[in-house]
């Protein structure tokens, strides 16, 4: 419209419209926006190609935004390190790090100064990768350029190394920011409590938490949900419910993940009746049961072979506006055939097909035991073979479970 009524904007204006079409989520429309404006003789600069290189890697079209950084070249417009370092996020986002190494490579031969950010998102890319080397011949880099490492590039070490099972690393890093003049912050704390968690060593975890006050560090609700799982996992339930009353008292506001944690603790250790009663509260007032909530409230009432209420409360999925997916029919279908009541389990296995679920080796290695054992061999037979014509790699569960009955 501005073009058609004569009106000569320049390179700010042209910007400022792309930006807009970007922000409102528009951005193929900014690129077609683009290509006419170049087309009728428009010069644009950095910010312009940079605006639209940053929308392209926001939604995921990385090779594209690359065409435009090329395209810059063609221009004569010289991309500076903020477009290189959006570039290089969204190659590593897409895992394509090798490539996005290439560009930083490209940066320093052209003289441009690498920041803080270009470092972090390829540390961060090789991390992911496990790719150790490069992770250090980065932090040398940095060195060398006299690039500090800041909160958020040592969170990401911590994290990779946690992650890796180096827990004793993970703390010299932790120590090592601290004796650089870095404050650690929650994310710290956190990465390095789910670290210890994952060795089930949750009692350092506690300490780690427990210090949280000496650093003027305030715990946010993952804090607690990472001590509240790892005491779940290790079946220390009176431990986690102490800390989840304690958010309360914090005025932190428990997310579905600690509500579904400690829900998922209370069926473990057999306290049925209290984690139908915190279900419940939380259908009436407070984060709304997702899927995974719901499986686990549907795996203990199967447990305990309350296969009515079970499937009354799968059917409360549907009123509430939820699917439930494969695992929700697997836990179903196998507590139906722990009940004997087979013909329920295969009505469900069909309902599976209607609704483009596909069924897993879980699914089938249920009904099979469950044919099995009510006698219908022949029919166990056929799912196992629909099961290997199916394309789905056939266990040792599966053999056995129809060899035991022969046996």
């Amino acid at each position: 419209m501005v073009l058609k009524m004569g009106y000569q904007p320049n390179a700010v204006t042209l910007t400022t419209l792309m930006r807009g079409l970007c922000v409102n989520g528009e951005v193929r429309k900014a690129v077609d926006f683009h290509d006419s404006v170049v087309a009728q003789g428009f010069l644009l600069d950095e910010v312009s190609y940079g605006t639209l290189i940053n929308g392209l890697c926001k939604i995921g079209q990385v090779r594209d935004a690359f065409e435009f950084l090329q395209k810059m070249e063609v221009q004569m417009v010289r991309p500076n390190v903020v477009i290189y370092n959006m570039m290089i996020d969204g190659l590593c986002k897409d895992g394509c790090v090798t490539e996005a190494y290439g560009l930083y490579s490209e940066i320093v031969g052209r003289g441009i100064s690498p920041d803080i950010f270009t470092y972090t998102c390829l540390i961060h890319g090789f991390c992911s990768l496990g790719q150790w080397r490069e992770v250090t011949q980065l932090l040398c880099d940095m060195v060398d350029k006299k690039v500090n490492p800041n909160v958020y590039t040592y969170n990401i070490l911590i994290d990779a190394l946690c992650k890796n099972r180096m827990l004793t690393k993970a703390h010299d890093m932790c120590n090592l920011m601290i004796e650089r003049g870095e404050q650690p912050d929650v994310v710290t704390f956190n990465t390095l409590m789910s670290g210890y968690c994952l060795y089930n060593d949750v009692d350092e975890a506690r300490k780690l938490f427990d210090t949280f006050v000496e650093w003027d560090i305030v715990p946010d609700v993952w804090s607690y949900n990472i001590l509240i799982i790892g005491y779940c996992k290790i079946k220390r339930i009176d431990e986690a419910l102490i800390l989840f009353n304690k958010m309360h008292c914090t005025n932190l506001v428990p997310n579905i993940v600690t509500y579904s944690s400690v829900i998922d603790g209370l069926c473990k250790s057999g306290r049925i009746s209290y984690a139908w009663e915190l279900f419940s509260a939380i259908c009436d007032g407070g984060p709304s049961p997702n899927v995974i909530t719901y499986n686990i409230m549907l795996d203990a009432l199967c447990k305990i072979q309350l296969m009515d209420d079970a499937i009354g409360l799968f059917n409360l999925m549907f009123e509430r506006g939820l699917t439930p997916n494969v695992s929700s029919y697997n836990i179903l279908i196998n507590g139906y055939c722990k009940s004997k009541r087979i013909g329920e389990a295969m009505n469900l296995f069909k309902e599976m097909d209607h609704r483009n679920l596909v069924p897993d080796s879980v699914t089938y290695n249920s009904l099979i035991d469950g044919l099995c054992k009510s006698g219908r061999v022949s029919h166990a037979w056929e799912l196992f073979y629909a099961m290997h014509d199916g394309g789905m790699a056939v266990n040792v569960i599966s053999y056995n479970v129809l060899l035991d009955a022969f046996s």
